[in-house]
């Protein structure tokens, strides 16, 4: 498998991507750097923090606790990420990707929906819609109505790529 540098890609993913992994009692057997330093080291102890919030809530239903949960844009002590927590029935993995919404992610997002074509409010609508904000909240917010809304999005979806589609009125 070729490298770039002196990092494998595997290497890359680990410093990208959190993971722990527990045993079925939820004792922690690892934790790489990025879990450690989201979650606080805590090899060897009990986990009733971050991801196992999420997974106490799916233990409730025993039919629903082997298998894996994706969780979008949800919080680990404090910090955005998407998480996937898997059981296998001997061991629980996490694994989380940090979500980071910088001024430079948010400066290009802007450039490329100018680029496009979109008005201020459309721009707002999708500022909006891509942090997963319901239509109801978005008319809301925006103080205009479900009708006005829907103008707004119909008009995003003629300007933007069909790639953009994926992202209804919920």
């Amino acid at each position: 498998m070729e490298t770039k540098g002196s990092f494998t890609p595997i290497s890359i993913i680990d410093k990208k991507i959190g993971i722990c992994v527990k045993d079925a009692s939820r004792k922690i057997l690892n934790q790489n750097e990025l879990s450690q330093r989201v979650c606080g080291p805590m090899m060897g102890e009990m986990c009733s923090k971050g991801c196992m919030r999420f997974y106490q809530q799916l233990d409730e239903c025993a039919s629903l606790a082997q298998g894996m949960v994706h969780y979008k844009n949800t919080d680990i002590e404090s910090t955005k990420v998407d998480a996937v927590v898997v059981n296998d029935g001997e061991f629980i993995t996490t694994f989380f990707y940090p979500l980071q919404e910088d001024a430079l992610i948010a400066q290009k997002r802007e450039e490329y929906f100018r680029e496009k074509g979109l008005t201020k409010s459309e721009m707002r609508v999708m500022e909006l819609m891509l942090q997963g904000s319901t239509n109801a909240q978005i008319a809301e917010q925006l103080y205009i109505s479900k009708a006005t809304l829907k103008t707004h999005i119909n008009n995003v979806y003629k300007k933007l790529p069909s790639s953009f589609k994926h992202l209804k009125l919920r």
